[in-house]
């Protein structure tokens, strides 16, 4: 083994390569609390995440902070994403935070993503495989909580619409811990009652955790496996649900499914409504595999790119900046108590302070010159006296 000697800037770029190349370290995700919070002049965050055990800094740069969807704060808890590097003027390595959100929410967005795309491999999103709307609806059955604005909604856009119509609801668990077995037991219900044309599975809006029921598989299988067409009409028209992907149409609001199914049109219209939600849907899953593709290529080009200088740049701009800032405001501080020690020997130097204290000023009348001793003042036969208020011209008398 062959022993070298290596310089400081040497060791902080053999650990900085080392890091910045490791697999895992290039993008991963850090759960923790957050501490130390710096919303710098430039735009860029710097801050520490903590729990029990430890302690990591991290920084985001202005256009990563730009995309944040809420405030952070100390005390706050939250995952962020990002890489692990070294800042090498400082040997300090750190996490660089491309996203964050609030612990929880990442969760649960993880495990959507988990489950939407096994199901979207076992080919239960396959348009082609999707139950067309009959073109004759005589009873809709609907999976809903019996309380709330969204059966209420569902029963006056129906009847309003078909009054004709029959209605055969099935209520179940819409939120909370039993919720998806509740929904996808009611759904069976229906799906067995021989006179049903459509079920339509919904509920009104809420947050991602409020709609979390129908994100779970009970709620997917029993879709999947109904033999009548199911309508999804979960949340709001921005809201997207497992089960808007494995049913069969998604209505954007439980009204709308109400409107569908209750809809006096041809085949035709019908067709070309489903064939739209399935485009949309079939769309939609595209745009998140493309996202997941791009974010894969991003973190490609941060390994291969200049951009890791430029980070480090900008990171020791700041500290620049701050010392600066530190050193200009200290030599401003001194520079104040030189001009306020000098002030003070003027004052103690004015001659005006000296005739305040009953002392006079003698001059020459002719030319203004000084008359410092009793023997100058023996030659002047005119002499001006200065005092503190004013000033007094004497003469003096000839000798015969």
């Amino acid at each position: 083994m062959i022993n070298r000697q290596l310089t400081v800037t040497e060791v902080n770029h053999f650990i900085k390569t080392i890091l910045s190349t490791n697999s895992i370290l290039k993008n991963l995700a850090v759960e923790g609390e957050v501490s130390n919070f710096k919303w710098h002049s430039s735009g860029h965050l710097y801050f520490s995440l903590k729990d029990e055990g430890g302690r990591i800094n991290c920084v985001m740069f202005k256009s990563d902070a730009a995309h944040l969807q809420f405030v952070p704060e100390d005390g706050m808890h939250v995952v962020a994403h990002g890489r692990i590097d070294v800042f090498e003027r400082s040997g300090q390595y750190q996490v660089y935070v491309r996203k964050m959100e609030p612990a929880g929410v990442g969760d649960l967005f993880l495990a959507f993503e988990r489950l939407k795309k096994d199901l979207e491999q076992r080919g239960w999103f396959d348009p082609n495989q999707k139950k067309p709307l009959p073109d004759t609806i005589q009873t809709v059955g609907i999976v809903t909580a019996l309380t709330g604005a969204a059966i209420r909604d569902m029963i006056s856009v129906i009847h309003r619409r078909d009054p004709q119509m029959a209605i055969l609801v099935a209520p179940a668990l819409v939120q909370g811990k039993d919720a998806s077995v509740s929904i996808a037991r009611a759904i069976a219900r229906l799906d067995a009652e021989p006179g049903v044309d459509v079920i339509i599975v919904g509920r009104g809006g809420g947050s991602m955790e409020d709609l979390w029921a129908f994100n779970e598989m009970p709620v997917a299988q029993a879709i999947h496996r109904a033999d009548k067409p199911v309508i999804s009409a979960v949340g709001h028209e921005t809201d997207f649900t497992i089960a808007d992907f494995v049913a069969d149409l998604r209505a954007p609001t439980p009204s709308v499914a109400g409107e569908l199914a209750a809809e006096d049109s041809t085949l035709a219209a019908e067709a070309l409504m489903a064939m739209a939600d399935r485009l949309a849907m079939a769309m939609d899953g595209r745009i998140f595999d493309y996202r997941d593709q791009l974010e894969r290529w991003r973190q490609l080009f941060v390994a291969r790119s200049p951009e890791n200088e430029i980070s480090q740049g900008r990171q020791a701009l700041d500290v620049l900046s701050d010392r600066m800032n530190a050193a200009m405001g200290h030599e401003l501080t001194v520079y104040r108590e030189r001009l306020a020690a000098l002030q003070r020997q003027l004052e103690v130097l004015d001659p005006r302070n000296v005739l305040r204290r009953g002392y006079a000023m003698v001059r020459s009348p002719e030319d203004g010159r000084l008359i410092k001793n009793a023997a100058a003042a023996q030659q002047s036969n005119r002499m001006v006296l200065t005092f503190a208020d004013g000033e007094v011209e004497v003469h003096r008398g000839q000798e015969e």
